[in-house]
Parts: structure tokens; sequence; C-alpha cells
């Protein structure tokens, strides 16, 4: 019987894969041989419904399937996990060289702290200065330009330096 001949339903095909999903590639073959199709219409059924073969078809049985293991892996397997081999030149270095750059991060803030804090002393002082300077200059401004006692007992008194280059100016004339 022709697969051209007879056309299958869904149904039909879905027993058919489930059939063969049961077996092994004999099985298959036989019901290609039966149902008049070839076995890779049955695997494309099998793949088409969803139905998967429960024996691998490649495999006779399951004693012949044999697991190659290095003596590595054994040993893992037996001790239930795999151990550490520490390499400990490389950590050494890692530790000492990122411990070395954390100090110099921590030695450079103190560098910038100092500088920054005698930057601010110097500056704090400057304006000191400034306002002393400008202190005196506030007091000498106010000696030039008003009245005042230099030395009571010797008679001596201060005028304002316009008023005494107008007394000047007058007295020359």
């Amino acid at each position: 019987m022709s697969n051209e001949s007879k056309k299958f339903t869904l149904e039909e095909k879905t027993k058919i894969a489930l059939e063969a999903s049961a077996g092994d590639k004999g099985t298959i073959a036989n019901l290609a041989t039966k149902h008049g199709v070839t076995v890779e219409q049955i695997e494309d059924w099998m793949h088409e419904t969803g139905v998967s073969n429960v024996t691998s078809p490649d495999i006779e049985d399951e004693e012949s399937v044999s697991v190659l293991a290095t003596d590595e892996f054994a040993n893992d397997y037996e001790f239930g996990a795999t151990p550490d081999n520490l390499n400990y030149k490389t950590l050494f270095f890692w530790s000492s060289f990122g411990t070395g750059v954390i100090v110099l991060f921590i030695v450079a803030i103190f560098f910038v702290y100092d500088f920054t804090f005698q930057g601010v002393g110097q500056q704090s002082a400057d304006r000191s200065l400034y306002y002393d300077i400008e202190r005196l200059h506030e007091r000498d401004r106010e000696r030039l330009n008003t009245f005042g006692v230099v030395d009571l007992e010797e008679g001596i008194y201060r005028m304002p330096i316009d008023s005494a280059i107008s007394r000047i100016v007058k007295d020359s004339e």
C-alpha cells in the first residue's frame, strides 16, 4: 500500500507515532511496512504530534552505555565537591597589590587634606592681615579728617588736612 493512495488523519498518525515510540528501530520498521509508509515518515509524524521516542534508537540496551571519567572527576565526585587548589603566589600578589593601592589612596587623602587645611589657614591669615591693615587705614583717615588733641600739656592739636591747607593759604595772602 503506497502512502499516496491513503491519507492518514491526525488521530491515525498519533496512534502510529505512539506505537513507534514504545519500541525500538525494529518496531518502527515493522510499523512502516505494516502501514505502507517509510521509517522517515513515521519519525516525522512523531515530531509533528509531539510524541518522543522513549528508548533511544541508537542504543540497543541500557547496559551497553559507558561513561568515561577522569580520575580527577572521580575524586571530585567521591569527595562531593571540587576541592580548592589555591595558587598562593597569585593570591599573595593580588592581596599585597590591593593593600598597597588602598594605603597609597589613604596617604593621598591625608596629603590633600593637609594641603587644603594649610591653604585655608593661609587664606584666613591673609584676610586677617587685610582687615588689620584696613582698620589702620580707617584710624589714620579719621585722624587726618577730624579735629582732636594730640598733647594737651604741649598745646598740640590736630586739624583736618583740608582745613589746615585752607588756613595756610589764607595766612599767606
